[in-house]
């Protein structure tokens, strides 16, 4: 059985606009949901057209970063870390997930006593997992400064 020429091609056809449309939707979508936590923020140097990624720094020394998702994902992040010293460039931080509806996922990376600890976190700075609730009361104070900044620099709602 012989197929068309004019099929295939209608064919492939479908299937690179089908591909123009995936792609031009979630470049859409991501410039839509990313682009309002930039605001204030300076490009960063690292050149990536299809995942750009944004910094400041406040009067206080904090560092406020904001990652675009990656080619086709739906999962970008944005972060605050404490500010750095000459002695110690490792600062904890808090780093934020947009989910794609509107909500937010949370972790902390928190330097102890030489050990690095990365704790996924609820709204309200308490550990998901309840075998981190010592090392998070510990950082109580430095998980709830984090967390204030986040909601401050990006109007993040934390209820």
């Amino acid at each position: 059985m012989r197929v068309g020429k004019k099929k295939v091609l209608k064919v492939i056809i479908c299937i690179l606009l089908l591909f123009v449309v995936i792609n031009a939707c979630w470049y859409v979508w991501r410039m839509v949901k990313y682009e309002p936590f930039t605001k204030g923020m300076e490009k960063s140097e690292i050149p990536e057209f299809l995942v750009p990624r944004y910094y400041s720094m406040d009067a206080d020394g904090y560092d406020y970063s904001v990652k675009y998702p990656d080619y086709l994902s739906f999962t970008g992040n944005l972060c605050v870390g404490l500010p750095t010293t000459d002695e110690n460039v490792f600062t904890d931080f808090l780093i934020i997930w947009p989910k794609l509806f509107g909500e937010y996922e949370y972790g902390v990376s928190l330097n102890a006593e030489g050990e690095t600890y990365q704790i996924y976190i609820n709204s309200d700075g308490s550990p998901v997992d309840p075998r981190y609730s010592e090392i998070v009361n510990e950082y109580k104070d430095t998980i709830d400064d984090l967390l204030s900044r986040a909601k401050e620099m990006w109007d993040i709602d934390r209820s």
